[in-house]
């Protein structure tokens, strides 16, 4: 897979911004494509199966948003720091899943975005006190907010994971595509349900809906309780499902022996189990989790909100394996150019753990490699790199250098 060093990324960012020319064009509400083209094609950034767009805030401010279909209103986390020019109308009291319970937040009216030959006008933002989601620190980049329904509900939306292009289509105007897979959608609370089915690992199928979520990079999220039948695998892992409103969410990953799409088939695919990373949806009894970004990669997907039209196409990824991090380490990159990787969780019985890595550690050198010559999307390919391969890493604890190796190893 080719890969683009940061400074190109931070060029491109430039480049789109202002040299393709979020135009100026007479006062509307809404979002509308600039040009009298009835497209709009631009690049993003697919980090760790998350799609990371390029957005202009109020003319001013150059940013990445995370593009995400699991969010209904557009999200700043970012907003103080920038020193940005927005009006806060009023604060509100928001809740997410975590630790943290409520956070403080502010809504923000009447706000202008720009994304490569699209601009949007009078838009409602929630802006966080506080960076409380830190996606910088999980993704090891500059994201900055999340974008979704409003976004997505204003034109018909094309995602080629393989050529890491975005297409944005004029709803009016649009055909549907052939030699795509068409599948019908509903939204429920300005989100995107299909339905799928599962075979478990003791052999039953449960059949039902489940969210389309861009923002999430697992593969799938399934809610185990008495009312869908879902039951945990033989064999799971304690681990941190992914990072909410309110601070980290944890749950436990294991394997089903099939997921079922139409069509399309994936064996031996790792689950994670939990409660939603998104409120649950009362609407939808039949809900069964969802389905993220290590799926939604496979495919080049087109999604049409109006028409409530899934349209999906298998790409190269197709057939490549659902892997699990064989090390037990969980870390987050911080400081400059987020080249601070820092150990915020250690499994027990894993190999890092066995070989005494320990929570609060630091890591300075993988296999030869210094942390500035690694992104942290790098050090999870190699922790989820085939088992039975050493890993030689070199911590910093308490001002001591410390050297450790270990094999990786199928957890699950």
């Amino acid at each position: 897979m080719r890969r683009y060093s940061k400074t190109y990324y931070k060029f491109l960012l430039l480049f789109l911004c202002i040299s393709q020319g979020f135009q100026a064009h007479s006062q509307f509400i809404g979002y509308r494509i600039d040009s009298s083209e009835t497209k709009s094609v631009f690049p993003f950034e697919l980090i760790n199966n998350l799609v990371i767009v390029p957005v202009l805030l109020n003319d001013s401010v150059c940013m990445k948003f995370l593009l995400d279909t699991g969010v209904r209103t557009t999200l700043l986390t970012e907003g103080n720091e920038h020193h940005l020019e927005v009006a806060y109308n009023r604060p509100v009291r928001i809740s997410g899943l975590g630790t943290s319970g409520e956070i403080e937040a502010f809504v923000a009216s009447n706000v202008k975005l720009q994304l490569p030959g699209i601009t949007g006008r009078g838009q409602t933002l929630i802006v966080l006190g506080e960076d409380y989601l830190n996606l910088q620190s999980h993704i090891g980049q500059d994201v900055h907010g999340i974008l979704g329904y409003d976004f997505f509900s204003h034109f018909v939306v094309k995602i080629d994971y393989s050529s890491k292009k975005i297409t944005v289509f004029e709803s009016e105007t649009y055909k549907p595509p052939s030699r795509y897979s068409i599948f019908p959608i509903k939204l429920v609370k300005d989100r995107p349900y299909l339905n799928a089915a599962i075979i478990q690992s003791d052999g039953t199928k449960i059949s039902g809906s489940f969210l389309i979520d861009t923002g999430a990079s697992h593969s799938l999220l399934l809610e185990p309780d008495s009312i869908n039948k879902i039951s945990l695998p033989s064999k799971t892992l304690p681990a941190i499902l992914g990072w909410g409103i309110s601070g980290a969410i944890n749950g436990k990953i294991g394997r089903i022996k099939l997921f079922s799409l139409g069509k399309y088939n994936f064996k031996n695919v790792v689950s994670s189990y939990g409660a939603s990373l998104r409120p649950a949806e009362q609407l939808i009894p039949d809900r069964i989790g969802s389905i993220g970004g290590e799926v939604l990669s496979r495919f080049t997907l087109i999604l049409d909100y109006k028409s409530e039209k899934l349209y999906l196409k298998k790409n190269y990824n197709y057939h490549r394996s659902f892997s699990h991090n064989k090390s037990g380490l969980n870390l987050v990159a911080e400081g400059k150019e987020f080249k601070t990787f820092s150990v915020v969780h250690v499994l027990e019985g894993s190999p890092a753990a066995k070989a005494g890595i320990l929570q609060g550690d630091i890591v300075v050198a993988i296999n030869g490699k210094g942390a500035a010559q690694l992104s942290l999307e790098e050090v999870q390919g190699i922790f989820h790199s085939k088992s039975a391969q050493m890993v030689e890493i070199v911590i910093l604890r308490d001002k001591q250098y410390l050297s450790y190796s270990f094999w990786l190893k199928n957890l699950i």
